[in-house]
């Protein structure tokens, strides 16, 4: 398997690597402009850039932006990092991310536009209601997966990442608290619930009474999406869908001016 079928693997399975490409070699460098190496997650490489201590070098720089998208230009000096052949190499190092996980809990009208636009987005969709007639493949067609089943078990059976954004909008607020409350006990990049204020200070005091910490309850947000005076579905989507963009870009979305929903 070459370097770009290798890429192609590791997208299907929801893997990052780092592409790393010689764009610049000097004097007696190992290898010439052009060559490649793939970086695994777990250190393993597929091609070269020559062996030995550069190698090396880029192996370890590239695990270090497995979990970035940015790409980053090394240059090292041979003679710098005990190699004797002298010279010396620019690196550009390309973070191939999985597309980020997007779990909508909640297939009704917020949650149908909601997916809609998380596609559009590049997130990977999934769609659960435990409403046949909601989580219906032939009204999501755009979700990549759409799952009627019990969210208990839905959830027991969902591989959760920590690239992994939830939103909760079920149609019954004793289906919210459940689900809040099981979730909170997985890995996630972003966890948050729709809902008035009286709503969600119950959800938040149900879960204090059932021994949930408060710092774990600080991670939820809640309500959710950004202040854009949304009112409609489709602009409650929009503001959730902002908000979700800045958590899988890393910023701090209790930073953001979020809904206050009545």
């Amino acid at each position: 398997m070459d370097i770009f079928e290798e890429i192609v693997a590791a997208k299907k399975a929801g893997t990052p690597v780092v592409l790393a490409t010689v764009i610049e070699s000097l004097g007696s460098a190992p290898r010439e402009e052009g060559a490649r190496m793939l970086i695994r997650a777990d250190g393993s490489i597929a091609g070269t850039i020559g062996g030995g201590a550069i190698e090396k070098k880029i192996v370890d720089e590239a695990l270090q932006l497995m979990s970035s998208s940015s790409p980053k230009l090394v240059r090292h000096e041979l003679k710098d990092i005990g190699m004797t052949c002298g010279g010396g190499m620019s690196v550009f190092l390309e973070p191939l991310l999985p597309a980020a996980q997007l779990i909508i809990f909640g297939a009704g009208h917020i949650g149908n536009v909601l997916s809609r636009i998380g596609k559009m987005l590049d997130f990977n969709v999934t769609v659960v209601d435990n409403r046949p007639e909601f989580a219906d493949r032939a009204l999501l067609p755009w979700a990549d997966i759409v799952i009627a089943e019990d969210y208990q078990k839905a959830i027991d059976a969902l591989n959760l990442t920590d690239n992994t954004c939830l939103v909760i909008l079920t149609h019954k607020h004793v289906h919210d608290v459940q689900v809040l409350e099981q979730l909170l006990h997985k890995p996630f990049r972003y966890l948050g619930m729709i809902g008035s204020r009286t709503k969600v200070a119950k959800a938040f005091q149900q879960l204090r009474d059932n021994g949930v910490d408060e710092t774990m309850i600080q991670k939820i947000h809640s309500p959710i999406g950004i202040d854009i005076g949304a009112n409609t579905p489709a602009e409650i989507a929009i503001s959730i869908a902002a908000e979700l963009v800045a958590a899988r870009s890393g910023k701090d979305v209790s930073n953001l001016t979020l809904r206050q929903d009545t």
